[in-house]
């Protein structure tokens, strides 16, 4: 509508009725863009006539139960925490497929805010995390982090963020991204279709609700990161680039201990996790699984960290438990983190 009508998105969302005033005038609160209520969607209604079904299409609430907690994004934002790290969803920032937004004119896609969005399936590219004039995050804002632009008009295919009090002029259509891996494509197809709950997913034959197999991936990530750089040894067919990217991305997330539950720090190691976790879900069956899993468990058993608190946290589904537990090395010190009596 702000394109449509030539105004800034913030003048049209305050004729609309949207809340855009958060703990302070420039911040936006953080239910926008997460939860829609009744407020929200009367108004979107009577200025547009789009159904409350639509609406509520356009906020990540529509992953809940899934790849994320919307309660647990909304305390992050409260405590002004940064939930892109702690509950793997980007609330104001976004990655982006170039291709996508030449396409559509520039529809910004909302599975495109996961933390775990990598690649577009559709043409097969490593999506966009910054932009390369201003060297922001995509849709963060600049150096006005988290605003809705209200004094320029900010078409949908450019980046403008605020550099120098002036939007940024990037058109992101011309901007060149990398092919991505084959594998990798597959990957993000799976991972979509069970956050978008087109699939019921399934681990070591067992079926499974989405938060628990999302529990699992998040707790193999963290498995992975632990065992890093031992680990990649021990893992089957990890490619070149994707042992590059893990060890970077585990310098960025292992400068503090608690940040090795966090969400991949960027769309190439998002890209990594799912290259690499994937195939490790995919087992058939209960002692598959557990097989699978094996080099994560003992390496992380030998680092003496397969007890870190972000693993402890997580509720994994009891077949993952049990396929973890059959890997703790016997007579060892380590305990896997769900075995009863465990602390969380």
């Amino acid at each position: 509508m702000a394109r449509v009508n030539r105004c800034p998105p913030a003048e049209v969302a305050t004729m609309m009725g949207l809340g855009l005033r958060g703990a302070s005038a420039d911040v936006r609160p953080p239910l926008f863009g997460v939860r829609s209520d009744d407020v929200v969607r009367r108004s979107v209604f009577a200025a547009t006539g789009v159904s409350d079904e639509r609406v509520d299409a356009m906020h990540l609430s529509v992953f809940e139960g899934g790849p994320l907690s919307v309660s647990a994004v909304l305390a992050a934002g409260r405590a002004r925490r940064p939930s892109e790290g702690r509950e793997w969803a980007a609330v104001h920032g976004s990655r982006a497929c170039p291709c996508c937004l030449l396409v559509s004119g520039g529809v910004w896609q909302l599975w495109w805010k996961l933390s775990c969005a990598a690649v577009c399936p559709e043409h097969r590219v490593v999506l966009l995390d910054r932009c390369p004039s201003c060297g922001w995050v995509l849709r963060w804002g600049g150096e006005r982090p988290r605003v809705v632009p209200a004094q320029w008009v900010r078409p949908p295919t450019c980046c403008a963020n605020s550099v120098r009090g002036r939007p940024c002029s990037q058109w992101l259509p011309a901007v060149r991204v990398s092919r991505a891996d084959g594998g990798t494509v597959e990957a993000q197809r799976r991972w979509l279709d069970v956050a978008c709950g087109r699939v019921r997913p399934g681990l070591g034959g067992v079926e499974v609700a989405a938060g628990e197999w999302f529990a699992a991936l998040r707790a193999c990530v963290i498995l992975l990161r632990l065992g890093l750089p031992r680990v990649l040894g021990r893992l089957p067919d990890v490619p070149g680039w994707c042992a590059r990217v893990l060890l970077e991305e585990r310098v960025e997330r292992g400068a503090h201990g608690g940040r090795f539950g966090w969400g991949p720090a960027s769309a190439r190691a998002a890209a990594s996790f799912l290259t690499v976790v994937m195939p490790l879900l995919a087992a058939e069956d209960m002692r598959e699984l557990s097989r699978r899993l094996a080099p994560l468990v003992r390496t992380a058993a030998d680092e003496g960290c397969l007890a870190a608190r972000p693993l402890a946290r997580l509720a994994v589904p009891e077949v993952f438990a049990e396929a973890v537990a059959a890997q703790v090395p016997v007579g060892r010190s380590a305990r896997s983190p769900w075995e009863k009596g465990s602390s969380r």
